[in-house]
């Protein structure tokens, strides 16, 4: 199941969202205005991430630069605890399934939250068009 970390005022988790809604993809959202994701939930998500934390903390956020000079200082969980309490820190959307992660929206690669089976259908009636053409 994909966990779809998103804010109301975002217009990229609201494509994301629609993007999910009109494929049919099940997914849980999880509002981070209203309710925080726990460390564990962060860690998870950097787990999958290629540059850590520098892939989850929005830099455009107006309260990064109240933080910034602190991050470098700052101790691991000391950093989780701070996205956990100041969630406009996080990039959003955040996707996240048990080995996939995508942060913020991108249509091509939002794609690989449909089940490999319908990608796999799509591609070979993808084949075929092209053939007949």
């Amino acid at each position: 199941m994909i966990k779809l970390f998103t804010q109301t005022s975002c217009n990229s988790s609201r494509k994301a969202r629609q993007w999910l809604r009109d494929h049919d993809v099940q997914f849980e959202e999880q509002n981070v205005g209203k309710k925080a994701p726990t460390t564990a939930e962060l860690k998870h998500i950097l787990s999958l991430t290629e540059n850590g934390l520098d892939d989850i903390i929005s830099t455009r956020s107006r309260a990064y630069p109240e933080v910034a000079a602190q991050l470098p200082d700052m101790s691991f969980n000391e950093t989780l605890k701070l996205l956990c309490e100041r969630t406009q820190l996080l990039r959003k959307p955040i996707m996240v399934t048990e080995n996939k992660v995508q942060i913020g929206f991108n249509d091509d690669e939002i794609r690989k939250f449909i089940p490999r089976h319908i990608r796999r259908l799509d591609f070979m009636q993808a084949m075929i068009n092209a053939a007949e053409v």
